[in-house]
């Protein structure tokens, strides 16, 4: 195939995607405060020495396939302020690409809680998107800050199919979860969890099991900030 022909061939393959490019929801976290409390039965009186409840968790975890269709980029386009004080929440915007080449269905509710039945008894199934601002070169902590969004298929219009080329856009305050030992000016990037979950209420407490979802990740470029450390408290 010559050059030329080979480009045009490219073109056409991407002509469906570069007629979806575009916006197909715009979430404000920034000016809302997540409900993402669960509800449990209450806790069984005290029986033989023994009161109250227990919560607990598990995880199910696979690989990522490069054969799969469904891929997705998280761009982190703009931090604010660029001299992050980790004691303080800094803003953060997001777009979450479909950079694959099928649809794919991501949960876009900020509330958890709304997810719940009415019976606090029942136990229900819920998607978690996980919006991660990582710090480049630190492996030691896979998240500097996150936020979380959540869907069901049983609640009409918190999960959306993305098409191929179509993106969210995702404002939101974030609070830094460590500070670094120095002062430094460092890289952050985005990134994401995308989940599967099934919460079990029991009396006095619940258990969650998780299973991980693996898109195919795309790489998207990282911004320049610097963090400030905060003093040790525990050496005064």
């Amino acid at each position: 195939m010559q050059p030329r022909c080979y480009i045009r061939f490219v073109l056409l393959l991407a002509l469906p995607v570069l007629l979806h490019a575009q916006e197909a929801k715009y979430i404000d976290l920034s000016v809302l405060r997540q409900r993402t409390q669960l509800r449990h039965p209450p806790a069984r009186s005290c029986k033989d020495g023994v009161c109250g409840g227990y919560r607990g968790g598990g995880v199910t975890d696979g690989a990522p396939d490069r054969r799969d269709p469904h891929a997705l980029g998280v761009y982190l386009l703009r931090v604010n302020p660029t001299e992050i004080n980790p004691a303080q929440p800094f803003e953060a915007e997001f777009r979450v690409l479909n950079t694959g080449l099928a649809p794919s269905e991501i949960p876009v509710s900020p509330h958890l809680s709304d997810l719940q039945p009415g019976d606090e008894s029942a136990p229900f199934s819920y998607f978690s998107l996980t919006l991660v601002v990582s710090m480049e070169g630190d492996w030691r902590h896979p998240a500097f800050a996150f936020l979380e969004l959540y869907g069901s298929k049983e609640h009409d219009g918190t999960m959306l199919a993305l098409q191929p080329g179509e993106w969210i856009h995702v404002k939101a305050k974030m609070q830094p979860r460590y500070s670094p030992s120095e002062s430094a000016t460092v890289r952050l990037s985005g990134g994401f969890w995308l989940r599967s979950n099934r919460f079990t209420p029991r009396a006095g407490g619940d258990f969650t099991m998780t299973e991980n979802v693996y898109p195919n990740v795309t790489a998207t470029p990282s911004l320049t900030v610097r963090v400030l450390s905060q003093p040790d408290s525990s050496k005064k």
